[in-house]
C-alpha cells in the first residue's frame, strides 16, 4: 500500500516553528538553530517521498531535526558562552517588565540554558524534547526510537544531572534540598 503524503510545503510550514525551537534548545544559538532548521528541511525534503508511515509526521520531522542538531554539535568548536550571545543581541528578556524581576528571570534562563548545554547530548536531547518542547513520553520514545520505560528512566537521570548542575544556584531556582558536594543544602 502506497502512502500519498500531503504537499511537502504544507507539512514543512506546519512544523517549522516547533522544529526551530527544538533546534534552538539543542544548540543554544539562533544562527545555528536557523542553519539546523534549513538542513532539517533539506533532509526532510529529500526523504519525504520515501516516508512509509511508520511514524507520525511530527515524530519524523523531529527525528530529522534532532539528528541534524547532533551532527552539528559533533562538528562544531566549543560553544560560545551565553554572555557572548547576549552581546550579539540574543538576550530574550522583555524590557517592559519590572527591571529586578526581569533580571532574575533572565539570570535563571541563562543559568538553566547554560546547564542544559553542558549536559551530554543524550541527556540534553531528552530534556529538550520532553521538558522544553513538551512532547509526550510516547512521542519522545518514537523520536529517539527507544522504549518508553527507557525514556522515562534516562530522563529522570538527566533531570538529576541538571539539578546537580544547578546546585550552586539552588536559591535562584528554589531548589533548597539539592545535594551539592556530597551534602544536602538548605538544612
Amino acid at each position: 500500500m502506497s502512502i500519498h503524503p500531503p504537499p511537502f510545503e504544507m507539512m514543512a510550514q506546519q512544523f517549522e516553528k516547533d522544529l526551530y525551537l527544538t533546534c534552538y534548545g539543542m544548540l543554544g544559538s539562533r544562527e545555528e538553530a536557523e542553519d539546523a532548521l534549513q538542513e532539517t528541511m533539506l533532509r526532510a525534503w529529500r526523504g519525504y517521498r520515501g516516508f512509509r508511515g511508520e511514524a507520525q509526521w511530527k515524530t519524523w520531522f523531529h527525528r530529522i531535526a534532532i539528528n541534524t542538531c547532533i551532527d552539528l554539535i559533533r562538528r562544531r568548536r566549543p560553544s560560545a558562552s551565553l554572555e557572548v550571545m547576549a552581546e550579539k543581541g540574543e538576550d530574550p528578556r522583555d524590557p517592559r517588565a519590572d527591571v529586578q524581576a526581569e533580571a532574575e528571570r533572565g539570570e535563571r534562563r541563562q543559568k538553566l540554558r547554560e546547564a542544559i548545554l553542558r549536559l551530554p547530548e543524550r541527556d540534553r536531547t531528552l530534556i529538550i524534547l520532553r521538558d522544553v518542547r513538551g512532547l509526550s513520553y510516547e512521542e519522545v520514545a518514537r523520536v529517539l526510537r527507544l522504549p518508553q520505560g527507557t525514556v522515562k528512566s534516562r530522563l529522570n537521570r538527566a533531570r538529576e544531572k541538571l539539578r546537580q548542575s544547578l546546585a550552586e544556584d539552588a536559591e535562584l531556582f528554589g531548589l533548597s534540598n539539592v545535594k551539592h558536594n556530597g551534602r544536602r543544602d538548605g538544612r
